[in-house]
């Protein structure tokens, strides 16, 4: 295999292992189109690892926001315990309103992407050679700091949570030091914040009636 098929190889497989979550029995993660139209998402019942399902989330949708939420599996009242994450500012439902928010970021995290799946392999497999590739990484890493500086103006007016220096600087090393997840910022930002909404009492509320009823099977085999 030639350095250049590894090297796409290798951005393909840390995108699609940063759309990737694993879910516990009582997870779902919740997106929106720019619609605002909301899916939920419960993992591949056939994959378990460590006693959690992996979910891959559309890879040709990196500008929908995506939220990981949970319930408790005695109850629908009680908030349920998530794993570790970003303390989200706003509980119950506030959450979902927010997903308008990182529309200021789509144009970032499509340019990113379009930069490294698209004009990227075009350099790397076609005679265009440098005529692609300079464009390619000078479009990458321009995007990738205005979506940076448009998530800092974000927090700036407190609609993600107060500033933290620490961790602001470390996302922007994440997303620069390894362009893919430039490239898919947004779900990579909202799967961080935890969420005080039960899913089954988001599930009532945002979704359609046909994903409602899929989704309520779902809890209710879960509980039992």
């Amino acid at each position: 295999m030639s350095y250049e098929a590894e090297l796409v190889g290798l951005a393909l497989l840390l995108y699609l292992y940063d759309s990737s979550a694993l879910l516990y029995a009582n997870e779902a993660i919740f997106s929106c189109d720019s619609a605002r139209r909301w899916s939920v998402s419960t993992g591949w019942a056939g994959f378990t690892l460590a006693g959690r399902t992996l979910c891959i989330l559309n890879p040709f949708t990196p500008h929908h926001p995506a939220f990981r939420l949970a319930w408790d599996l005695a109850s629908v009242d009680t908030p349920a315990i998530q794993t570790p994450a970003i303390q989200s500012p706003a509980g119950d439902s506030a959450w979902s309103d927010r997903a308008r928010l990182f529309d200021r970021l789509v144009p970032s995290s499509w340019l990113a992407w379009t930069a490294l799946f698209v004009v990227l392999p075009v350099g790397l497999f076609t005679s265009a050679g440098a005529y692609a590739v300079v464009p390619a990484l000078l479009l990458l890493y321009a995007s990738s700091l205005v979506g940076l500086w448009r998530l800092r103006r974000l927090r700036l007016s407190t609609a993600l949570g107060p500033p933290d220096r620490k961790r602001d600087w470390g996302f922007a090393f994440e997303c620069l030091a390894c362009p893919p997840f430039a490239a898919n910022m947004i779900r990579r930002i909202t799967l961080q914040q935890r969420i005080a909404e039960p899913v089954p009492l988001a599930g009532s509320r945002l979704l359609d009636a046909e994903r409602w009823n899929r989704l309520r099977t779902h809890c209710e085999s879960r509980q039992r």
